[in-house]
Order: C-alpha cells, then sequence, then structure tokens
C-alpha cells in the first residue's frame, strides 16, 4: 500500500468518513436520548412549566409505587414465560427441519418465519379478534376443552394471551438462529456416534446440546432482552389491563410519560429499565466470553 503511494493511516482516516454518517446518527437518536433520560430523572417537569430540580426524588417515589413494582413483576414474568416458550419452540423446529425425515422444509421454514417480518400492530389487531369469545382461538379452544376463557378480559388468562402472541411473533427468528448453528456442527461427529450405537436422545444430549452451547447462551438472552423490552402488543391489545395484569414496565413509561405528563418520573423509570437491560447484556457478554 505505500508503493502505491496510499498509507494505511490515510485508509484510516477516510474510513472513519464513511461511517461518520452512522456515528452521527447514532449519537444522536441513541446516545443523546439515552444520557438526556439520565439527566431528565433528576427533575419535575410536565413539558409546560420549566424543570424543577428535585435530585433522587423520583427514584424514592418509583420505589415506593406499587404499580412499578406490579409492571416490573408482570415484566419478568412476561418475559420469563416468553423466553421459555420461544426457545424450546425455536429448538423443536430446527430439529425437525433440520432432520432427514422432514419434507418441505424450505416452504415449512419460511411459513414459521413468516411471523418475524409483519408488523406488530397489524399482529396486535388480528390477534385480538381471533382471542374475541366468537374468535378463531376461542373457538378452537371451546371445540377441544369444552370452555374458552375469556382471553382479554380474564385477569389470570390475559397475560398468557400475551405471550402466545409474542411467542408465535418471534419463534421464526430464533429457528433460523438454532438451525445456523446446528449446521456448523461436523456431520461426522454424528456418524461416528451412530456407528457406536447411539439413539436419536443420546446424540441429542452428548453432541447436540452441547455443541450449541453459544448458540443457546446468544439466543436466550438476545431473546431475554427483546422480550423485556416489549410494548406494542401490550399496548395495541389491552392498553395494560384488565385491572394492570398486563401492564409491563415500558407500557407504564409511556403511560407515566406521555399520558400523565410526568417526564421527570418516567425518565426515572427509563433509567430503571436500562439498567435491567444492562445487566442482561453484560451477562451475556460474560457467558459469551466463557465460551469463547
Amino acid at each position: 500500500m505505500r508503493a502505491s503511494g496510499y498509507s494505511v493511516t490515510a485508509l484510516q482516516r477516510h474510513g472513519y468518513v464513511f461511517v461518520a454518517p452512522t456515528l452521527i446518527l447514532f449519537s444522536v437518536f441513541l446516545i443523546y436520548p439515552m444520557l438526556s433520560a439520565f439527566d431528565l430523572s433528576l427533575f419535575d417537569w410536565n413539558l409546560i412549566s420549566a424543570k424543577r430540580f428535585v435530585g433522587l426524588k423520583n427514584f424514592r417515589l418509583m420505589l415506593q409505587d406499587p404499580m412499578v413494582v406490579n409492571s416490573y413483576v408482570r415484566t419478568l414474568s412476561f418475559c420469563a414465560l416468553t423466553v421459555i416458550a420461544t426457545n424450546v419452540l425455536a429448538f423443536v423446529f430446527a430439529l425437525m427441519l433440520q432432520s432427514n425425515l422432514a419434507k418441505a422444509k424450505n416452504f415449512l421454514q419460511s411459513l414459521i418465519f413468516l411471523p418475524v417480518v409483519l408488523s406488530l400492530v397489524a399482529v396486535g389487531v388480528v390477534w385480538e379478534l381471533m382471542f374475541q369469545s366468537t374468535g378463531l382461538i376461542s373457538m378452537a379452544v371451546r371445540s377441544i376443552f369444552g370452555f374458552s376463557p375469556a382471553w382479554l378480559t380474564d385477569t389470570r388468562a390475559a397475560p398468557y394471551a400475551m405471550v402466545i402472541i409474542a411467542t408465535w411473533k418471534s419463534v421464526g427468528f430464533y429457528m433460523i438462529m438454532y438451525i445456523a448453528g446446528l449446521l456448523d456442527i461436523p456431520e461426522t461427529y454424528y456418524e461416528a456416534a451412530r456407528i457406536d450405537g447411539a439413539g436419536f436422545w443420546r446424540q441429542l444430549t452428548r453432541i447436540t446440546v452441547p455443541s450449541l452451547r453459544n448458540t443457546f447462551v446468544l439466543t436466550i438472552v438476545s431473546s431475554i432482552i427483546f422480550s423485556f423490552g416489549q410494548f406494542a402488543i401490550q399496548y395495541v391489545i389491552t392498553k395494560g389491563g384488565p385491572s394492570h395484569s398486563t401492564e409491563i414496565l415500558a407500557l407504564l413509561i409511556y403511560r407515566q410519560g406521555f399520558e400523565l405528563y410526568k417526564f421527570g418520573y418516567s425518565s426515572a423509570l427509563s433509567v430503571l429499565f436500562f439498567m435491567t437491560l444492562l445487566v442482561f447484556s453484560v451477562i451475556q457478554l460474560k457467558l459469551m466470553r466463557a465460551g469463547e
């Protein structure tokens, strides 16, 4: 490169020029709002009157607010159920589609992946209709079990309805990740295992699962972060009801800020939201480094 009159340093400078637009957009629309939320959490502000510095008052109120405790617990339970259901189904689908017995693999894989590319708002509207008493889901459950819960008006059933929708929406994405992990396992491992007389379950527990360790870490932590930040499904279908049974933390932040105009308090909740996701991200990095 020096012989051609173009040094490595010059190439690096030109490289910064190419990545500058992305860095600027990232800073303006992500980093700056994030830092502003930390700053605004120390103030009392309703968007009309002047900001009033209150220190850590918003955080003290947050720790004493039963609505915050309810939404945080609801978020954790929604996140746990969604992550378990999504990863189990995604792993099972990946195994089925990678087996030699599966037919029309490309069609089935596309069919399962299709919900991933659909709009969350459109998905919410359609599923809301299917969960009505005369909807497809209620009629199917009623024909099988003889009864159907009031999915969207029962405080016990509504959280599970949200889990079903979120799982259906995201399972295809994680299925692709598991398929990529399965394709990375050398076929010679399975050939040697079959020669030794190992059956399906022995191959699964001794070869497949250990070989997918990093894939499991990536998919599980990624699905935790995505599920914890869920908002659109609950907002479109239930608005947090009935009786706050589906009011997750992201929905509470929106309500405090854009319905009650408590932007300082909403920013404090956003800090709690950010710190929780930061913990999950650090855990992911630690586990990935341990896997390496």
